[in-house]
């Protein structure tokens, strides 16, 4: 099921607006009736309130040619949104020879052909975009949206509306092109969110396909996968040459990485010196633990000659920023 809407006071064509074929709605929702109608209607009667005329598919679609329509509305519209419930994707993956007859996949595939902004609202129970989905919609995975938040409904509420596609003053679309930075965020989201899940299998497939696209944060997870050993055999030689890759590529939180299995001999020949260096050049792009470090090398004499005054002044640089072993040394210093 779904629903279409329109901002009110837009149209430049008013005698257009009783054609059920051509009526270029801003927005249109797609969404399961099982798990997602509630959330439809909510946030249609949302917009609504807030100045959108709306049209449901059962006021205004149920004669005619329904399919012809209801494609039409979607050629015409601007913003996709998409409701993904726990389920929204068992259908389409379990029925792929009735493609046709699954209404939410017809309305997503032909979303995606005309590069709508489709943007997914994920519902409580919704773990991320399943294996197996049919290349039609695939790419519906690198598509960003608000997590449906109901203990702060008003701050989902207002960031929905910051992913609508603007329209200038000649009412022609600005259209919002996934960039390659996009899509390595969403791939680096979905990676995490799998991981915290304990899905690690599934996440260390997300972060291989975001470092492929040159993602030193995605390097960096591949070389914490290896240090901890989570779904995979620990292997600290691995993971010292993925945090190297990810350290020379400029990603501060690699560098710190780096310098501790440096610093300590995990999966590396042990080295001060350059253990130093390494948090030098993480402390200088703000990272705390780096700073703290920093700190410690210098009142330890670790790589570099000891210097209290120094090791004071990065303690501080860390401890301004939050990080609680070096408010602790500002304390038992004091």
């Amino acid at each position: 099921m779904r629903i279409i809407l329109k901002s009110e006071g837009t149209f430049l064509n008013k005698q257009n607006q009783h054609s059920m074929y051509t009526k270029p709605y801003d927005i249109f929702i797609s969404y399961r009736r099982n798990g997602g109608y509630e959330t439809a209607r909510h946030i249609y009667d949302l917009l609504k309130r807030d100045g959108y005329s709306v049209s449901f598919d059962q006021d205004n679609l149920m004669n005619g040619n329904f399919d012809k329509a209801l494609l039409d509305r979607i050629a015409n519209c601007k913003d996709f949104i998409l409701i993904c419930d726990a389920d929204v994707f068992r259908r389409t993956i379990e029925e792929q020879g009735n493609k046709e007859r699954d209404w939410l996949f017809v309305e997503l595939a032909e979303a995606l052909k005309l590069d709508k902004n489709v943007i997914p609202i994920m519902l409580h129970g919704f773990t991320g975009f399943p294996e197996g989905l049919p290349d039609e919609i695939k790419d519906v995975r690198y598509k960003n949206g608000p997590q449906y938040d109901t203990a702060y409904f008003d701050a989902f509420y207002e960031r929905l509306k910051q992913f609508f596609v603007e329209a200038s003053a000649d009412d022609n679309i600005v259209i919002k092109e996934t960039s390659e930075k996009m899509k390595i965020s969403l791939l680096l989201e979905h990676g995490w969110h799998c991981y915290n899940q304990g899905k690690y299998n599934k996440a260390m497939d997300y972060f291989l396909e975001a470092a492929d696209m040159g993602s030193a944060n995605a390097i960096n997870a591949i070389a914490l996968y290896y240090f901890e050993g989570h779904g995979y055999e620990r292997n600290l030689q691995k993971a010292a040459q993925w945090f190297r890759y990810a350290a020379e590529m400029g990603y501060a939180s690699a560098q710190r990485n780096l310098a501790d299995c440096l610093l300590n001999g995990w999966g590396v020949t042990p080295n001060e010196k350059e253990a130093f260096a390494w948090y030098i050049r993480g402390a200088e792009k703000g990272n705390s633990k780096s700073q703290y470090m920093v700190g410690e090398c210098y009142a330890n004499g670790w790589g570099v000659e000891t210097k209290l005054t120094k090791a004071k002044e990065w303690y501080e640089k860390a401890a301004c920023q939050g990080y609680e072993p070096a408010k602790e040394k500002m304390k038992t210093e004091k």
